[in-house]
């Protein structure tokens, strides 16, 4: 996690990555073509690493890197197939992740009242992937250069504000209080500040149980339409005033500029 800037808005919106913006697995490209001389024994590996909980659960945290992963997975073919090959390869797919247009949309619109960061239990190489391809709103030097797939992680990262990644606060959201409470604190808020639009009901209850407010919400899976209602209803309660009474949440347009549901092409699937 990066000191992030002064929060002009008192609000923040925290959004999953795995189930709600995305739904694309590590190695997406070698996983999805079964001529690839890595397919099958990759896919064999990474069904014993997401069974090891401490194996997972440390690269998760950023108490093993990709590389020290990459390296227990002893995956080689030939000279040319190395585990620098799948480490690249994996950094490569990163950055091409097909994203919920959808959902980013509306978020891109709710931006105009809120934060919008991805909160997330991921590894170390997907958050360096995050820096790089924002580093472009800023000119950094470790910017990326090409010109992303329109729908990829690359061309909608700049969409969200920022990132708060397992890997860099050494915690998973099911402890909300070490995974959210430094950003927090770093933008002078707390978690009647704070919504998290997650898939699972424990983080979504943990976040509830630490004074925040939560949607539990997954991608194709459940109506864009409840998102937006949420939002609306939300950003118009007062911090700590959640949840408000039931004639709040209409989903109702509203004026450009007042509501999320103020874009037409916010609607879609989810």
């Amino acid at each position: 996690m990066q000191q992030p800037a002064l929060a002009l808005w008192r609000r923040v919106v925290f959004v999953d990555w795995h189930g709600v913006l995305s739904r694309a697995p590590y190695w997406s490209t070698i996983l999805s073509d079964r001529r690839h001389p890595l397919h099958q024994a990759l896919r064999a590996r990474l069904g014993r690493l997401f069974s090891d909980a401490d194996l997972l659960g440390g690269w998760m945290t950023g108490q093993l890197s990709t590389t020290d992963v990459v390296d227990r997975l002893g995956i080689t073919e030939g000279t040319r197939y190395t585990p620098e090959h799948l480490r690249r390869h994996l950094e490569r797919d990163c950055r091409t992740m097909r994203v919920n247009t959808d959902l980013l949309t509306v978020l891109r619109v709710a931006r105009d009242r809120a934060f919008v960061v991805i909160a997330t239990d991921n590894v170390d190489c997907f958050a360096e992937t995050f820096r790089r391809i924002t580093a472009r709103r800023t000119g950094r030097p470790d910017a990326l250069a090409e010109v992303p797939p329109p729908d990829s992680f690359a061309a909608w990262a700049a969409t969200c504000d920022d990132l708060v990644c397992s890997s860099e606060v050494g915690a998973l959201k099911a402890d909300p209080l070490a995974f959210f409470g430094a950003y927090l604190r770093a933008c002078d808020l707390g978690f009647a500040d704070a919504l998290l639009i997650d898939d699972r009901s424990d983080n979504c209850e943990a976040f509830r149980a630490a004074g925040g407010t939560a949607l539990r919400w997954t991608m194709h899976a459940d109506p864009l339409a409840e998102v937006i209602r949420t939002l609306d209803a939300w950003l118009d309660t007062p911090a700590g005033a959640w949840p408000p009474p039931a004639r709040v949440v209409t989903g109702v347009p509203r004026p450009a500029g007042t509501s999320v549901t103020a874009t037409p092409a916010a609607v879609g699937r989810g």
